[in-house]
Parts: C-alpha cells; structure tokens; sequence
C-alpha cells in the first residue's frame, strides 16, 4: 500500500504540471479519482459496520465525514479544472520558481505533497478506530507512517525551495499561511515519530523514533489533525484561485 502512494503522488507531480494538455488533464483526474475513492471508503465505512464498532463519545467517525466531504469538494474542483488545461497554451515552465511564475520543482512538491498529506490523514483516522486484533490495521499503520515520514522530507524540501529561490508575490495572510502549513506539518510528523516504538522505513531508511512523550498522542491524534482539517477547509476557499496559479 505503501508504494501505491508514493507512485501515485509521483505520477500525479509529474503530470499535472506537465507541457501538454492531454497530460496535465490526465494528471488531475489521477488525483480526483484518487481523492473520490478517498472520499467513498468513509462513506462505506458508515454502512459496513466499521462506525458502529467505535465507541460512544469518539468524534473520528464525524471527523472523518467532514474530510470526506471536503476531499470529494476538492475533487470536484480538480475535474472543473480540466477543461482549462485544454485552453492553455503548452508550453515549457522554468525548473526553478521566478518573480512570474513557479517553477517545476515547487509545483510538483506541492501536489506530491498535497497526496500524501490527504492519504495520511485519512489511513491515520481509520488506525485510530480500527481493532487492535484488526487484520488490516498493521498494513494502515505501517503505511500511514511511511507517507508520513514522506510527508517530513518533502516538507523540508519544500521550504528550502522557497527560501533559496524567489517566487511570484503573494499577499501576507498567504505567506503566512504557508509557513503555518509548513510548521503543522513537521509537528504532526515529529510527534508521530514520538509515538511509534520502532524506526520507521521509507524507501530503504529508517527514520529514527523520537524519545516519548506525554504530549505526543493529543497532538498527533487529535489537536494537530483539527488544525490541518481547518487549514485545509481554509485552503479550499481558495482554492479555484490556487488551482489557477499552480496549473498555468
């Protein structure tokens, strides 16, 4: 499940921002299609059982509702936006961000980033409700911490890119937005290594586990979630506009 993805994010970073129309709309109905089976393992989940078995008082299942509803909205979007690829002009992006433009690198951080965020939000709330004895619950969790651990490299990545090179202006509130983003991703990463009793593998490494800590299970399971839920609603306000900047 783990390489799953990772490919995908790989194949949706390499295509959506790529020359020609035809790969760039194939690229984003990867990513909705993706996105909307996302979105229909919740809504299965509240007719096959596996809600009802979570006990009274636990939110997840609420949680995961909204996330549903909010992943297939960004879904949408991403369809709504195929029709423009094919009114674009093909033509060839810098590598690296300008003062006019984004480059290849920081658009394909972005959606291979914006992939694997989304997947592992969704694999780390059904790990939280699934049994311990579970069949399928050893696969998620091995699988939500290697993308998160995934998440946690690309995120630096992502910030070194903004900072070596310029890029197009934006307003405050967005800037700051992004950082904000930035910071709440490296904490819900840190605090997953805090939790998870063994060195997590990725691509052949193993990230090291961080030493426990009290604090680590609110943030990662309930607090740091709520937060990028909400940036994430934020976010999708805007998102024609996003969707705009980082297509052409």
């Amino acid at each position: 499940m783990t390489s799953f993805y990772l490919g995908l994010a790989l194949i949706i970073a390499l295509t959506i921002n790529a020359r020609y129309a035809v790969v760039r709309a194939l690229g984003s109905l990867a990513a909705a299609t993706a996105m909307g089976f996302l979105a229909w393992s919740v809504v299965l989940a509240n007719t096959d059982g596996t809600f009802a078995r979570v006990p009274a008082g636990d939110n997840t299942p609420l949680l995961l509702n909204i996330e549903a509803a909010l992943i297939g909205l960004g879904a949408i979007m991403l369809l709504l936006s195929i029709p423009r690829q094919f009114r674009r002009t093909d033509a060839t992006l810098p590598w690296r961000n300008t003062l006019t433009a984004y480059g290849q690198i920081t658009r394909g951080l972005h959606w291979g980033s914006a992939t694997l965020v989304i997947a592992a939000f969704t694999i780390g709330q059904f790990v939280s409700i699934l049994a311990d004895d579970a069949p399928e619950r050893a696969e998620f969790l091995a699988t939500h911490m290697a993308i998160g651990g995934a998440i946690f490299l690309l995120t630096f990545a992502r910030m070194f890119e903004r900072l070596v090179r310029p890029s197009p202006p934006t307003s405050l509130p967005a800037h700051g937005g992004h950082f904000l983003l930035y910071a709440l991703l490296i904490a819900t990463s840190v605090t997953g290594l805090a939790l998870a009793t063994a060195p997590v593998p990725l691509l052949g490494l193993s990230l090291p586990n961080l030493p426990a800590n009290p604090l680590a299970e609110p943030l990662h399971r309930l607090v740091l979630p709520l937060i990028l839920l909400l940036l994430f609603a934020a976010h999708l306000v805007g998102a024609i506009k996003a969707i705009r900047r980082m297509a052409r």
